[in-house]
Parts: structure tokens; C-alpha cells; sequence
């Protein structure tokens, strides 16, 4: 099995078009061939163990709120997801993140080195959501010790939102800032 490699970031249109393309393929089988569903995520969730974030975006679509009858709902393994999708460069990931990352994105904004963070990444009015957010996404991708060959094996198990886990979600994201600031500093 070839391990897909990745760019540095996947444009938001293409990343939009082959979740897009995904989501209505499994949408369908959701309505008119549930097994035919359940194949097709299994191969899905195999290409993102792989490393292909468009897939590992689609997979966080599908655990965000589960499949009735299909595919239970799983808060944790949807975050997971989303954040490797988004620390290997997917725009539309890194989008769909930026709301549980504002805080984040606002300390790194008005730290004091930010100067030189918008120096050393390159910064400019039309990549900062990208380049901040996937900094950030590869800290928690390390801080979390999350690889999508060990996510992919992970069973598919009922694990709804919680109050308790986005107070550790947010933790984890409070602890990263520091080692994001210097990450892009450096």
C-alpha cells in the first residue's frame, strides 16, 4: 500500500470539490444502499490512514453527527480528524476549524513576536486564517500524539459531545499556543 503523499497546503475549491463529490456519493448509499455505505467509508477511512486529507475531512463530516442506523455518532474522533486534515494543509478543514480556534488565532495575533511570525511564515492578508491555523493544528497533532494510521484502526464507537471534552479540547488548545508562537517564530 503506497502512502499518499501531501502538499503543503490542498486548495480550498479542490478540497471543496472532493468532499463535495464524497459526501453526495455517500449520501445517496446512506438513502438507497446502506451497505454500499458502509464499504465505501470503510475504503474512505483507509485512504486517510494513508494521509489523504480530503478524506480525513469527510470522515470528521460523518463522526461530527453519525449515520442513524449506520454509523454512531463520535465527537472525539470527528476533532481528531479535522485537526490532522488541517495540520497537513486543507484550507476547507482549516476553515471549518477556525471557529473552535479563534482564541488562538488572537494570541498568536497579539503576541509580542508576531512581527517576526509574519516575517519567517510568509503572512499576508490572504493566507493568515491558513498558515496560523495549520501551525496550530500541527501542535495539537503532536501535543495530542494523533497519526491517522492508528485513528484509521480506531472502532467505530457512540461517543457524543460532552461538555467535559471541550473543556479538555480547550485545554489542550491553551497549552499549545506558547509552543505555537515559538514554532512559528523559529
Amino acid at each position: 500500500m503506497e502512502r499518499i503523499r501531501y502538499k503543503e497546503f490542498t486548495d480550498y475549491d479542490d478540497a471543496l470539490k472532493g468532499f463535495t463529490d464524497y459526501r453526495k456519493k455517500l449520501n445517496d448509499y446512506i438513502e438507497n444502499n446502506p451497505d454500499k455505505f458502509l464499504e465505501t467509508f470503510r475504503d474512505i477511512k483507509e485512504r486517510a490512514g494513508r494521509g489523504d486529507v480530503i478524506c480525513m475531512d469527510v470522515l470528521a463530516y460523518y463522526y461530527k453527527s453519525g449515520v442513524p442506523e449506520l454509523l454512531p455518532e463520535n465527537y472525539n474522533l470527528y476533532l481528531k480528524w479535522e485537526i490532522i486534515s488541517a495540520a497537513r494543509g486543507n484550507e476547507l478543514a482549516i476553515e471549518k476549524l477556525q471557529f473552535l480556534l479563534g482564541y488562538a488565532y488572537s494570541q498568536i495575533m497579539q503576541c509580542d513576536d508576531y512581527s517576526t511570525i509574519v516575517y519567517k511564515n510568509d503572512i499576508e492578508d490572504w493566507n493568515i486564517v491558513y498558515v496560523i491555523g495549520k501551525a496550530i493544528c500541527k501542535m495539537l497533532v503532536k501535543e495530542l500524539k494523533l497519526f491517522p494510521s492508528d485513528l484509521a484502526q480506531e472502532k467505530d464507537v457512540k461517543a457524543p459531545y460532552t461538555q467535559e471534552d471541550f473543556i479538555i479540547f480547550r485545554k489542550n488548545v491553551d497549552d499549545i499556543i506558547p509552543k505555537t508562537i515559538d514554532y512559528m517564530k523559529s
